[in-house]
């Protein structure tokens, strides 16, 4: 290929020396494009490391293992690009999703500073609205993000869409760009709900939650046609 060039080089009458600088330039710049490639590949794969969360019924032992479990996809979300700043956690089944996972990234997030809404879109079970001891009688007639007593830290619960006339994940979360600096959504059940390419599309980036990884394909395959990228694939035990 250098000789080529050189040749390329000569028939437009481009000095020897002339030719040394631009050969130096071209190196230089095929050099740049194969360590970003590199950087990319790298960053792909680190995105597809599963992330282990371990759950257990012990108080003592479950407040020792929470840093650890939340900690690893704290880190991987502010090291995504800012585009990917509206974040889903979904599910096949709503038990390998516990409501645990979001809301204590968010809270981790919160604790850097961070400004984020947590969209609640478990509406059976309106779970997020329980852990911040939200009220939906008390929220009044309009439906908006409520803060929780936690600093930077906003939720729009579940039972907010019982008071909207139809659920627009899309437009909640196009508004709240500007405002947060991330906003998480909690959606288990996925695969069964009328409204998955909605909420997909509302976000930017996913974490795929697990109890196995045969379900792992199944989510991945609805999600990245949808111009959605999985960030990190999180797996219960």
């Amino acid at each position: 290929m250098g000789n080529i060039l050189k040749r390329i080089l000569l028939i437009l009458g481009i000095s020897t020396k002339g030719q040394a600088v631009i050969l130096c330039i071209v190196a230089g710049a095929i050099a740049v494009a194969v360590f970003v490639l590199i950087l990319i590949i790298l960053r792909r794969r680190k995105y597809k490391k599963i992330i282990n969360v371990n759950l257990t019924d012990d108080k003592e032992a479950g407040d020792k293992l929470a840093k650890d479990n939340y900690e690893p996809i704290t880190r991987r979300i502010k090291r995504v690009k800012r585009k990917y700043k509206s974040i889903l956690f979904t599910s096949t089944e709503a038990e390998a999703l516990p409501v645990t996972i979001p809301v204590n990234v968010a809270i981790g997030l919160a604790k850097e500073k961070k400004l984020c809404l947590l969209i609640d879109l478990d509406l059976k079970r309106d779970a997020i609205a329980k852990v911040f001891g939200l009220d939906a009688e008390g929220d009044g007639l309009r439906a908006k993000a409520v803060q929780t007593e936690i600093e930077n830290l906003w939720v729009w619960p579940g039972h907010n869409f019982s008071q909207l006339k139809q659920m627009n994940v899309t437009e909640i979360v196009e508004k709240a760009l500007d405002r947060f600096d991330f906003i998480l959504i909690n959606a288990p059940s996925l695969v069964n709900s009328p409204d998955r390419k909605q909420i997909i599309s509302a976000a930017r980036a996913a974490f795929i939650c697990t109890k196995n990884t045969s379900e792992m394909k199944k989510l991945a395959e609805l999600i990245k046609p949808l111009n959605c990228t999985i960030i990190g694939r999180i797996q219960i035990t």
